[in-house]
């Protein structure tokens, strides 16, 4: 049999088409950057439609609003209102509103939040409802319906049947995405699947005729999309399932040719797609497991089921690896029990469970079933979650490393499927160094974190020892609870981007709340082994607060002057001792750090004042520092000149946050450096800043 030859319009396609892409999606991506960035952080005068029924957390309303035809999440925190009376009022209400766009995560492709700080309850009026309108409702009666049947935690609930995650606890989220069964929540052909078995079954109870059915699901499945907000995972699923009730005898021939063609529909549609992680997961995945197809023919469900779990986690792996800096291998373990269970348990009883919940009495039994289904479900994340020690982080890839971690994916998808499992293993092998090994640094480096209007310092050697210098920390006195977005967003994204599983040192300068707010959180989230403080700055209670959560976690705590200096491979770290023992200002607390490698040294001021600079000059010898981490985000009451003229810093740091109330940095400081010509960065500006010290001094910028 002969083969086709390629002729020249093949190569010319193959050629224009990934040029024509480009240009396609890179004009969408600086539309949407330019678009996200001057939206952010300006006041806005508009009318909002709130679409779906509010919520409380911390005091705060939460919930779905529409603006100019796009939704947004909202939060607003009334002032001296009842919280819960202004929630019921607004639901169904549009309303004249003002407020700011925020990013609470910083990545480009996350959406924006809306925070209202004022409402015209006056211009508020009820809305015409569409289709859309009518679902959200639907939502919220079934949210009512379900706290009236005792149904522990609605929240689940309704993101089992919608996907939407965003009434549940975050802490649980973040259990369900540590040990890799997230995508189970994201709606997918599995929620397809199910619902189009359900119907098929309970029609042919009735012994109603295929195309009756056909009917049925065609109409059904886009409402249940837009059910799901759109989201572009359901998009592909129900499309996808759309085509194979239309055209099955096509599909199952040409399966993968459908998904490329649908792919290209959807982005040439909307381009922006593309950049949603959901989206690029469930093509992917779905393009891995139909394209090996030939090993699933003719196995054991239970062998399947080990196959595909393996395929969707090589499918998954770049995406895991770009985005998240993480791969979370114990997905290979959970996803055998937990896939199944959602599959054949927990989604149909779900769907069966919303369904009877529309009848006017309540069927006990089924809301003690389901109850006890979850129960089941959470203890096994606990358990899953217990033995899932070893963390696989991935550091930042470059294009050629990602190039090349795409090759070595596929040739592991083509051992797979033609079962040479030896080459697949040897090849399993190669992607891990690759990926994980090769990019690691292997540079001495101090990273200034972007915590806002705070401190976090990252110092790292080459043997990737580890010495965090604060935390940063916000806490508005306005909430119960702080939520931690900044270890969230900032300090764990980075400590992963880094590959790093345990901090060997932290040192907290002085107990304020923007140096110190997120240590708690990183106690129980990241392996540490010292904490060193000024333990006679911290209050009484503080102190013994620290003592006791630092036991639990086996974490040695100690006073800086019993450790003043250490060593961390080649560094020499040196806790200066300027404080003002009498003071009431914290401030004057602060430890001051100097890191001596080679010919460079740091020196970390931490929020000490002009009068700590006075007795640090009296007390050690310091001149001609390389990095000076600037006193107090550049206020006025830090930085002497005497101290400048002494140190003569070639780079300045200074963390501060943007349009932050106290008009940091100070303009005299400012002008104080640029006179001695050092390089001004700042995290307000310049983002996360890296300083590699390598033969010359190398500057890196992160910005999400």
């Amino acid at each position: 049999m002969m083969r086709k030859r390629f002729s020249y319009f093949h190569y010319f396609i193959i050629i224009i088409i990934p040029l024509i892409s480009f240009m396609v999606f890179q004009k969408d991506l600086d539309s949407t950057i330019k678009n996200r960035y001057s939206m952010i952080n300006k006041n806005f005068q508009v009318e909002a439609k709130f679409m779906s029924h509010p919520f409380l957390e911390h005091h705060r309303i939460k919930g779905e609003i529409m603006i100019n035809k796009t939704f947004y999440k909202y939060t607003y925190h009334p002032k001296n209102v009842e919280t819960k009376a202004i929630s019921n009022f607004l639901w169904q209400k549009s309303c004249n509103v003002n407020g700011q766009f925020k990013a609470v995560n910083p990545n480009f492709k996350s959406n924006l939040t809306f925070f209202i700080q004022n409402i015209e309850f006056s211009s508020c009026k009820s809305y015409s409802s569409t289709l859309i309108d009518l679902l959200h409702r639907h939502k919220a009666f079934i949210y009512k319906k379900l706290r009236q049947w005792d149904i522990n935690s609605p929240e689940k609930a309704i993101a089992f049947i919608t996907g939407n995650t965003a009434q549940m606890e975050k802490d649980e989220i973040e259990k369900i995405k540590d040990i890799g069964i997230y995508h189970l929540l994201a709606i997918s052909g599995t929620h397809i699947a199910i619902i189009i078995g359900i119907v098929f079954y309970m029609c042919n109870l009735f012994k109603c005729p295929l195309l009756f059915i056909k009917m049925i699901l065609l109409f059904l499945l886009p409402v249940y999309c837009f059910y799901t907000n759109m989201s572009p995972s359901a998009i592909r699923a129900v499309s996808m399932s759309l085509i194979i009730l239309i055209f099955p005898k096509y599909i199952m021939k040409n399966a993968v040719d459908v998904l490329g063609g649908l792919f290209i529909v959807l982005t040439l549609i909307n381009p922006s797609l593309i950049y949603h992680i959901g989206f690029q997961f469930s093509f992917l995945i779905t393009f891995f497991i139909l394209f090996s197809s030939p090993l699933l023919t003719n196995v054991s469900p239970f062998k399947s089921l080990i196959y595909i779990t393996l395929i969707a986690q090589l499918g998954s792996f770049i995406i895991s690896a770009i985005h998240f800096h993480q791969i979370q291998w114990i997905g290979l373990i959970s996803n055998l029990f937990f896939v199944p269970f959602y599959s054949f348990i927990l989604f149909p009883l779900v769907i069966i469970l919303t369904c009877f919940i529309h009848f006017p009495f309540k069927i006990t039994m089924l809301s003690i079933l389901y109850n006890n289904v979850v129960f089941i479900h959470d203890k096994f994340v606990e358990n899953f979650e217990k033995i899932n020690s070893f963390k696989w982080y991935i550091p930042v890839l470059n294009d050629l490393q990602i190039t090349g971690i795409c090759i070595i994916l596929f040739v592991n998808l083509l051992l797979l499927v033609n079962k040479h499992f030896k080459m697949f293993i040897f090849a399993l092998v190669i992607l891990y160094i690759f990926s994980t090994v090769i990019p690691q640094s292997k540079d001495y480096q101090l990273t200034m974190l972007n915590v806002g209007q705070g401190d976090a310092f990252l110092f790292e050697t080459q043997k990737h020892e580890v010495l965090l210098i604060d935390t940063g920390g916000q806490f508005n006195s306005k909430q119960t609870t702080p939520n931690h977005n900044i270890s969230k967003y900032h300090i764990l994204p980075t400590l992963k981007r880094h590959n790093i599983k345990k901090i060997d040192y932290v040192v907290i300068t002085h107990p304020h709340i923007d140096h110190m707010g997120e240590l708690e959180y990183l106690i129980q989230k990241q392996p540490i082994e010292n904490i060193i403080i000024n333990q006679k700055s911290f209050k009484p209670e503080e102190l013994n607060h620290l003592r006791e959560t630092s036991q639990k976690y086996n974490v040695k705590l100690l006073d800086f002057k019993n450790k003043p200096r250490f060593l961390m491979d080649k560094a020499h770290i040196n806790l200066l001792d300027a404080t003002i023992l009498n003071s009431d200002n914290l401030n004057e607390q602060s430890i001051i750090i100097l890191i001596q490698y080679r010919k460079y040294k740091i020196l970390l001021m931490g929020d000490a004042t002009m009068n700590n600079e006075s007795i640090l000059m009296q007390k050690y010898n310091l001149y001609n520092v390389d990095v000076l981490k600037v006193g107090h985000h550049g206020s006025k009451t830090s930085t002497s000149e005497a101290l400048l003229q002494a140190t003569k810093p070639k780079i300045a740091l200074i963390s501060v946050g943007n349009n932050n109330r106290y008009g940091l940095p100070n303009k005299l400081v400012i002008n104080k450096l640029q006179s001695l010509g050092a390089k001004i960065l700042q995290t307000h500006t310049d983002g996360e800043v890296s300083i590699l010290f390598r033969d010359n001094i190398l500057l890196q910028t992160h910005t999400d």
